[in-house]
């Protein structure tokens, strides 16, 4: 186990209970022996529960080698909510914090949820990091996206983006958040990008399912609503796409960007903008010929022109709409601080070819088959 810069020391980490978050805090876990205190809101359960569960269900899914019952010792949950002043926490009695992770994010995307999203994505990182200071935190970690790119094409760099157009409210609080967060004076501010977060790169697993999964879904409900109308039909008929087949979609696994943001975090000078994305992505071409042979979909034909579309095609461009950015937009996003600062440490990246795009989403497949066999018969 490697001990870092300021162990023994104190993570506070928001989020915990997330998809990058509880990988964050595993990998924390397993690389130093400092302690965490981790933002937990409660639910239907409590604070402590959910925030166990959490950790409990990701160390399975991804085959953690950490000890969970002497990791969890040095684990610590506060009951609290980020959008509200203070997180919510009273009268906290957390001490001294070398480094604070802010994992915690709205993932909704769609207007209706535009106060929703600005109150935990925009106001809650102001909460966190008005907290932090009060607890005279030395770091600040923030995990943002690198679709804070928004409608930007081409070679993306680890540098603030102001004036970027984007494509939806999430793309629009992220890059809030992240003016706000680089415009802070006092602590040392990392901002962490990563791109499209799927499974883990050995297990598969994964604990969220927005973006690819999200994806995959929505191919599913309109494979079953025109089954329902005419049985086979996409079986037999090539549906036209509208995307750029050439661009590359930036699938990156949970544990790589938990370990490149925890590597680079236990480097006592780095500071500045990290893209935690692959190195080498696939076209989107490729990704969606996948999805469809996956699916048992007839392979589709891409277009660039909304009026090549037909009738069918269009209801599923419909559905694609959140989609659009990310099929028909070209960016690379440029790696060169985050692999300087990795240096040696660095590791290759799992290449995400046909096949391991199709395990991905065979593994989803069989969570949903599974869910849907424990639900109870209907008599």
């Amino acid at each position: 186990m490697t001990q870092s810069a300021t162990s023994p020391g104190t993570h506070l980490v928001t989020g915990a209970t997330g998809f990058i978050g509880a990988a964050v805090v595993l990998e924390l876990l397993e690389r130093t022996r400092d302690d965490i205190v981790a933002i937990v809101r409660p639910g239907k359960t409590s604070a402590e529960d959910r925030f166990r569960d959490a950790i409990g269900r990701a160390a399975e899914a991804y085959a953690s080698p950490v000890d969970l019952p002497s990791a969890l010792a040095r684990c610590r949950v506060v009951a609290g909510d980020i959008a509200r002043e203070g997180c919510g926490v009273e009268a906290p009695n957390i001490g001294a914090v070398a480094q604070v992770w802010h994992c915690a994010a709205s993932l909704r995307y769609e207007d209706r949820y535009a106060a929703e999203i600005h109150a935990t994505n925009v106001e809650g990182t102001r909460h966190v990091l008005a907290f932090s200071s009060s607890l005279g935190a030395e770091t600040f970690n923030y995990v943002s996206t690198a679709y804070v790119a928004g409608r930007s094409t081409g070679v993306i760099r680890e540098q603030p983006l102001p004036g970027v157009p984007a494509n939806n409210c999430y793309e629009a609080s992220k890059q809030e958040a992240e003016r706000i967060v680089l415009a802070t004076v006092g602590p040392r501010v990392r901002v962490f990008r990563p791109s499209v977060v799927v499974g883990h790169s050995r297990t598969l697993a994964a604990t969220t399912f927005s973006g690819y999964y999200g994806f995959v879904r929505q191919l599913m409900q309109f494979r079953g609503m025109i089954e329902r109308v005419q049985a086979g039909l996409l079986g037999r008929t090539s549906l036209l796409l509208r995307i750029d087949s050439d661009a590359a979609i930036n699938l990156v696994p949970v544990d790589k960007v938990a370990r490149e943001a925890v590597a680079i975090a236990l480097m006592p000078t780095s500071e500045g903008v990290f893209h935690l994305t692959h190195r080498s992505p696939p076209g989107i071409g490729l990704a969606i010929r996948t999805v469809f042979a996956m699916l048992g979909l007839h392979e589709p034909t891409f277009v660039r022109d909304a009026d090549e579309l037909g009738w069918l095609d269009s209801r599923l461009d419909q559905r694609l709409e959140f989609y659009r950015s990310y099929i028909t937009a070209d960016r690379r996003f440029d790696r060169s601080r985050t692999d300087a600062a990795l240096g040696a440490t660095q590791s290759t990246d799992a290449e995400y070819d046909g096949a391991a795009i199709a395990a991905l989403g065979r593994w989803y497949l069989a969570r949903l088959e599974a869910q849907r066999a424990a639900l109870p018969v209907a008599r």
